[in-house]
């Protein structure tokens, strides 16, 4: 196996892991919500939602009522936004770590230990 075909491989380890961290879901206040593709969508939407609609009620990973007063419609979007963005960049610059390496070795020293 080249060195190439090498970082691809870790380049799609370190994808799998983003994703995996990304379906953790992202905490807003003590409750922990989805962040599957649905919820991505659905989350985005609710700044299109008019205030007059709120409070919202929404059911986090556990499936327990929130009620997501306007107040905190932005802050719930960024924490989402956020929890997501993280877990793309840390990627990203493992990622970036891994294109520069010369050698195998230097690859296998790289270690994506997010959690």
């Amino acid at each position: 196996m080249d060195l190439e075909e090498i970082k691809n491989i870790r380049y799609n380890e370190i994808d799998l892991n983003t994703k995996y961290l990304i379906s953790k879901g992202f905490v807003f206040g003590v409750n922990t919500f989805s962040l599957s593709i649905t919820a991505q969508i659905n989350w985005s939407n609710i700044l299109n939602i008019p205030d007059q609609l709120f409070p919202l009620n929404v059911v986090d990973k556990d499936e327990n009522l929130f009620v997501l007063e306007l107040n905190n419609k932005m802050n719930f979007c960024l924490s989402a936004l956020n929890s997501k963005n993280q877990h793309l960049q840390s990627g990203g610059v493992l990622k970036s770590q891994i294109k520069a390496c010369l050698t195998e070795e230097e690859v296998c020293l790289i270690v994506d230990n997010r959690e």
